[in-house]
């Protein structure tokens, strides 16, 4: 899948971002399959939002959704909410259209 962007991204830039992308998606499930609620998946979850916010700040939000759904179908794993945690550990606050229902494996592509 090739990406469009306002301002030109070479190849070399394209593939670090997908690279870490992908680390940092790959360090959330870890620690989400460790204790889905602990202070080290919060950590890794904020993480992975700031990768997707700095994202759309520099790119603009479409090019950071294909990046972001790139990441997800090369390591087939969910993305996860962005928003606040609930105060009781269940869920998320707000809306995110750009996350998965559901931590955990996507069927490879």
């Amino acid at each position: 899948m090739k990406t469009e962007v306002a301002v030109k991204m070479d190849p070399q830039t394209e593939k670090a971002i997908l690279e870490h992308g992908s680390l940092v998606l790959e360090s959330f499930h870890a620690a989400s399959d460790k204790d889905p609620i602990s202070r080290e998946t919060e950590f890794r979850r904020g993480e992975f939002s700031e990768w997707r916010h700095v994202l759309d700040t520099i790119y603009g939000r479409r090019v950071a959704e294909q990046l972001t759904k790139m990441v997800s179908d090369a390591t087939c794993l969910t993305i996860p909410h962005c928003g606040p945690l609930a105060d009781d550990g269940g869920g998320y606050l707000g809306f995110d259209s750009g996350c998965h229902m559901y931590i955990g494996k996507l069927p490879p592509q």
